[in-house]
Parts: C-alpha cells; sequence; structure tokens
C-alpha cells in the first residue's frame, strides 16, 4: 500500500480549525455534535490531496489512481457519514446548506490546483473562503439561526486568514526574487498588503464604532499588522529563507488571535 499523501498547505489546518474552535466556544455550553463535526472537517480535508493526485492523473494520464481513490472513501466517506448522522440526529438542515457550500468550494479549489491556479492570489481566497466557513457550519448549528455575531465571526475569520495570504506571498514568493533592495522599492512590491492593511483596518474601525464592539477585535489583529509593517522593510534573502520558521510564526499569531477574539465576542 502506497503512503498516505499528507495535505501539503500546512496553514490550511489553522484555517479551518481555528474558526471552527471559535465558532464552538460560542455555544455556553460544551457540544458533542459540534466536536463530531469537527472531526468530520478534518476527515473530509485529509482526503483533498488524493483527491488532487486522482483528478491529475486521469487529466494528464486517463488512468484512475486506484490506491488514492482507497483513500478518499476512507477518510471522505467516513466524514461525510459522520456529518450526515450529526445532521440528521439533530435535523440542522440549514448548516447543511452551508456544508454544501464548502464542498463546493473544495470542488472549485481542485479545478484551480489542478490547472495549477490554485497559489494566485483569486485562487488562494477560494481556499480561505471554503476553510473558514467552517465557522458558519458550527455556528449555525449550535445556535439554529445566523445572526450579526455569526456573520462577523465568519468575515473576521476571513479577513484575517485572507490578509495571511498577502503576507505570505511577499515575505516567500516576491522578497526572495531581489536583493536588499531600496525602500521604494521594498514598498512598491508590497503595495497588494498595505492596501489590504488599509482596507482592513479601516473596516474593523468602523465595524467596532458602529455596532460597539470591544477594541479587542483590532486588538486580535494587532500582531498581523505590526508584523506585516515590519516584514515590508525587513527583507527576506533567497539565503535566508525559512518557510518552517514563518509557519510557526503564523501559527502562533493565529493562536493569538483565536484566545482575544473568543475573549472579545464573550465580552461583548
Amino acid at each position: 500500500m502506497n503512503p498516505f499523501p499528507k495535505p501539503r498547505q500546512h496553514g490550511a489546518w489553522a484555517m479551518f480549525l481555528i474558526p471552527a474552535v471559535m465558532a464552538a466556544s460560542l455555544a455556553g455550553e460544551w457540544n458533542w455534535a459540534a466536536l463530531f463535526l469537527i472531526v468530520s472537517f478534518i476527515l473530509i480535508f485529509l482526503s483533498y490531496e488524493p483527491a488532487v493526485r486522482i483528478v491529475r492523473r486521469w487529466k494528464n494520464r486517463r488512468i484512475l489512481a486506484k490506491e488514492q481513490l482507497r483513500w478518499i472513501i476512507r477518510f471522505a466517506g467516513s466524514g461525510a457519514l459522520i456529518a450526515a448522522i450529526v445532521f440528521i440526529r439533530y435535523g440542522q438542515w440549514d448548516a447543511l446548506l452551508f456544508g454544501c457550500i464548502v464542498a463546493l468550494t473544495m470542488i472549485i479549489h481542485l479545478w484551480l490546483t489542478v490547472n495549477k491556479q490554485n497559489m494566485s492570489i483569486p485562487g488562494e481566497l477560494v481556499g480561505v473562503f471554503g476553510l473558514t466557513s467552517s465557522a458558519p457550519v458550527i455556528y449555525l448549528f449550535l445556535h439554529q439561526s445566523m445572526d450579526a455575531r455569526g456573520w462577523i465571526l465568519w468575515l473576521i475569520n476571513f479577513l484575517y486568514f485572507a490578509g495571511s495570504i498577502y503576507y505570505i506571498k511577499l515575505k516567500l514568493r516576491i522578497q526572495p526574487q531581489f536583493s536588499q533592495p531600496s525602500n521604494q522599492i521594498k514598498i512598491k512590491k508590497a503595495t497588494p498588503l498595505l492596501v489590504y492593511n488599509m482596507i482592513l483596518i479601516l473596516f474593523l474601525w468602523i465595524t467596532i464604532w458602529i455596532r460597539n464592539y470591544t477594541w479587542l477585535f483590532l486588538l486580535a489583529f494587532g500582531p498581523y499588522i505590526i508584523k506585516s509593517i515590519i516584514g515590508i522593510f525587513t527583507w527576506q534573502t533567497k539565503a535566508a529563507l525559512n518557510p518552517k520558521q514563518t509557519g510557526f510564526v503564523e501559527l502562533f499569531h493565529a493562536i493569538f488571535f483565536l484566545i482575544i477574539n473568543i475573549l472579545a465576542f464573550n465580552i461583548h
């Protein structure tokens, strides 16, 4: 038996687990059904890489990768079965609809991956949209309806992880192509990140002011915003490239984002 093909995008784990845990924390009490839903998300997510390999091999050689198909049946099948049992048991059909949207997003991202467009900004954002959709699925399941808090929960998770896409692209793909340019060039290369951050800060400030939310929501984005500004001028040369270290920093900031937002939602 061939070894199981592990997911290549390690940051994707945080992108769907942190929104899911954040949504589950707002239930007010522990709910085993939410845990089973998270487990089903993990199992379905693990079937993504085998699905990519199946479609690629069929597209290039018209050969069905049977071993990869077995992995999909094991993981996606188990995940879908667990989710179906939970949805049927509790009759949460609205949450099931959101689950179908997540599945559709995965199919779109699969097509982008097979056609080598998944690393583009639109392709990355499609992935973030689908992964952070774990938040509304869990929230809707636990609260029976999507109120303003549920939509804000999903939106801030999407905005945070979408911002990380711009940052990672700058540090790992753009900066290593150049060796210590002038500050003017640094700012020019970071224009998409700067524009995104300005829109993000404006949105957060307006939302906090209109909704009378606690400023902890802005604090949750603090490390990301500070890291982005410093990262523009702290140039990442090809020799100093360290994706693993960058990944650990991203994980630490994501956990901080999770903890502060849980506090913020409970205060509000």
